[in-house]
């Protein structure tokens, strides 16, 4: 049963999938999708198995019995998976490390949709065969640490959490660079940065996870919208304006914000906010004076210009992000 913002809601899933990965237990989910913990009975290595969960949506169709409802959910919801496997191998394909490496991509039985709605006129089983066998399931290098947000606690060391963004802000700048393929250019923004999307793993490693809540724009069009976390995303993300990389620039200085103060930036968000309203941002609702114990006058300018809600004012996209922070640490007393 998977918890946090899919909390009860209840996933079934067959115990091996292409005849290859075994499904051992729950990992973790989001708003983009299903974690699990698996083995790949082949090389005996351990895997993440990721899949899409939103079937919530699709009941509504289900308790109508509208097949070609349900069709288009599943479609849309598997297409964002497909494009977050893109993604990781255009990455990968340009030299980054700091994301898991995606070892496969599989199809099989998709036990959920094969169980009894209870509809309109009494139960009813959804019957496309097709659909029913064909869901997708993203194989992942199973990478050992642990999230972020437990590193953290009361707050972190300056020179440490500058060291652990300098590694993601890294995996920005190569995001950030546009590419074309089929003739369109890509554009992407990470747009969810936050410490439950960053792995710290053994001798300090980090690796930055989820990359299924980018926003892809294929010219001026947006395939893909993603998903954003209110308090550490910018205004845009939630009021639909046209994002830029500026939008990670924010959630760079919303996370480093969360690292060395201990406090997490919903706390600061206005009433509406948790409801899908526009964020109140503010700097009067940031815990300034608590920052100002904890970093460098200079740490705390560039916090500060992370945060502006003109993303014109904010760094420019993840190489501005990455000299800014190297020069900070070039400046910091080594721990």
């Amino acid at each position: 049963m998977p918890h946090g913002i899919n909390a009860g809601l209840p996933f079934v899933i067959a115990k091996r999938l292409a005849e290859r990965y075994e499904v051992r237990k729950f990992f973790a989910s989001g708003g983009c999708g299903l974690l699990l913990e698996g083995r790949d009975l082949c090389t005996e290595a351990n895997v993440l198995i990721k899949t899409t969960l939103r079937f919530d949506g699709i009941v509504t169709y289900a308790q109508s019995r509208d097949e070609e409802g349900i069709k288009r959910r599943l479609t849309e919801n598997r297409k964002l998976l497909q494009t977050e496997r893109r993604v990781m191998v255009l990455l990968k394909n340009r030299g980054c490390n700091g994301i898991p490496n995606p070892n496969d991509y599989v199809f099989d039985w998709n036990p959920q949709l094969e169980e009894l709605f209870q509809s309109q006129g009494g139960g009813w089983q959804y019957q496309d065969i097709e659909l029913l066998s064909s869901e997708h399931y993203l194989i992942m290098e199973r990478m050992e640490g642990r999230p972020l947000t437990e590193v953290i606690k009361k707050g972190m060391p300056e020179r440490t959490s500058l060291q652990i963004l300098a590694h993601v802000c890294h995996v920005l700048a190569v995001l950030h660079q546009p590419t074309q393929r089929e003739g369109r250019e890509w554009k992407l923004v990470y747009q969810d940065l936050k410490p439950d999307n960053i792995l710290i793993g053994e001798q300090n490693s980090v690796a930055l996870l989820d990359l299924g809540g980018c926003r892809l724009t294929l010219g001026t069009t947006v395939g893909n919208k993603g998903a954003f976390t209110p308090g550490y995303c910018p205004p845009e993300c939630q009021t639909g304006d046209t994002l830029t990389p500026t939008a990670d620039s924010y959630t760079v200085g919303s996370t480093l914000f969360h690292m060395l103060t201990g406090r997490r930036p919903e706390e600061f968000l206005g009433s509406n906010a948790a409801v899908g309203g526009p964020q109140s941002v503010a700097f009067r609702n940031w815990d300034w004076p608590r920052l100002e114990q904890t970093a460098r006058r200079e740490t705390q300018e560039f916090i500060r210009r992370c945060l502006s809600p003109t993303p014109s004012e904010r760094p420019a996209d993840g190489r501005a992000l990455v000299a800014e922070i190297e020069h900070l640490l070039k400046g910091s007393a080594p721990t």
